[in-house]
């Protein structure tokens, strides 16, 4: 047992015990070592090979989260967490803290160099109805079909949806499980981007944002598994007083009548301001077939349409996607994909047809 000077001379004059000193710092060594237990460090590595067909082959940058990595090997992002989960209590805390190291770090707009803190939040529960659950600090965005991170989507490259959506947040989020089959989440935020502590021209403009999502019921039968979420973020974007962001989000995860057949759909709108060129909308359709434990065959479909602008007309597109995900080895997920994107107009500078094929490898741990 470890006690300074000053602990000494109080027990000699009577003023601590020291049998509740010796206590207090057992009980503080038990609370350190119990955090500590249940500490876990986790992550993965993204690597991948590009190769996009044309003369430009920029307009396919947004098919990965990174820059143009079209004909070459990459290094996508190694991500790094480190956390506690929040316990059973009725005031229970936790943490969670996701690092990005890597060429992809810097397109979260939330670092440079290479090095971005992704998620960094303190997990709070406040005792109210079942228990209501907040996360402050920055964390990802309440609304979307796909997440920002490579090993949690059912493809490698993001979606057109995924790319007029809110990302990344900094301020408050709440959730509430109203019922067995009903959860709600809203947030307020500095801005509607990620944005590192970012604020807009008028301090006193926040990001707010609501989410609910429905699951039906075990009486549904075959679709007691379905999913609906329903959002709605407004907010403005950093440095920018002026142009209020409204972004929309449906989606549904369907199961079918064929035994392993996962479907889902997801349509994303985004309002900028008002006039020409100030809507953008995505509807996309999502298929997974599990041929096996170790093969899961994906399509995705989406319809773009961006609004015209004083240019002209808006670029209209269809975008195609096939996967297979395969894991050979242990704790690596293999995934190759064909992907390409038809242009309904388009200007003698730029492609009115561009082809991918991507292969990625996540290690996770």
């Amino acid at each position: 047992m470890n006690m300074n000077k000053w602990t000494v001379g109080l027990a000699a004059a009577g003023v601590v015990s020291l049998a509740s000193v010796a206590q207090a710092q057992e009980a503080a060594a038990n609370s350190v070592q119990t955090k500590l237990a249940t500490t876990s460090l986790s992550g993965y590595v993204s690597t991948s090979f590009n190769w996009i067909s044309g003369d430009n082959t920029g307009a396919a940058t947004g098919y990965s989260l990174g820059g143009d990595k079209s004909d070459r090997f990459a290094l996508d992002v190694v991500s790094l967490s480190l956390g506690s989960p929040m316990g059973s209590g009725e005031w229970a805390t936790g943490y969670n803290v996701q690092l990005w190291l890597g060429p992809d770090a810097d397109q979260l707009s939330v670092g440079g160099s290479g090095t971005a803190v992704k998620n960094a939040y303190i997990e709070l529960r406040v005792p109210v109805g079942s228990g209501l659950n907040l996360q402050v600090g920055r964390f990802d965005s309440i609304i979307g079909y796909e997440g920002i991170d490579y090993n949690r989507n059912p493809f490698y490259s993001h979606s057109w949806g995924y790319d007029i959506e809110p990302t990344l947040h900094t301020g408050v989020k709440a959730s509430y499980q109203v019922a067995a089959e009903l959860k709600v989440s809203a947030l307020i935020a500095n801005t509607i981007d990620p944005d590192d502590n970012a604020v807009n021209d008028n301090n006193s403009r926040k990001t707010y944002g609501l989410a609910a999502t429905i699951g039906a019921p075990d009486s549904f039968g075959s679709l007691a598994d379905a999913e609906l979420t329903v959002g709605y973020i407004s907010g403005r974007s950093s440095g920018n007083a002026a142009t209020n962001i409204q972004n929309l989000y449906v989606g549904a995860s369907i199961p079918t009548p064929i035994k392993d057949l996962k479907a889902g759909i997801a349509w994303d709108n985004r309002q900028a301001g008002g006039g020409p060129g100030s809507s953008d909308s995505v509807l996309a359709l999502y298929l997974a077939y599990k041929v096996n434990d170790q093969l899961t065959t994906n399509v995705r479909v989406e319809r773009v349409n961006d609004g015209p602008s004083s240019q002209g007309p808006g670029s209209d597109a269809w975008d195609f996607t096939l996967g297979a995900n395969y894991s050979i080895w242990d704790g690596v997920t293999t995934r190759a994909e064909w992907r390409t994107t038809i242009k309904d107009t388009y200007s003698g500078s730029v492609d009115q047809k561009t082809t991918a094929v991507m292969v990625n490898m996540i290690y996770e741990f």
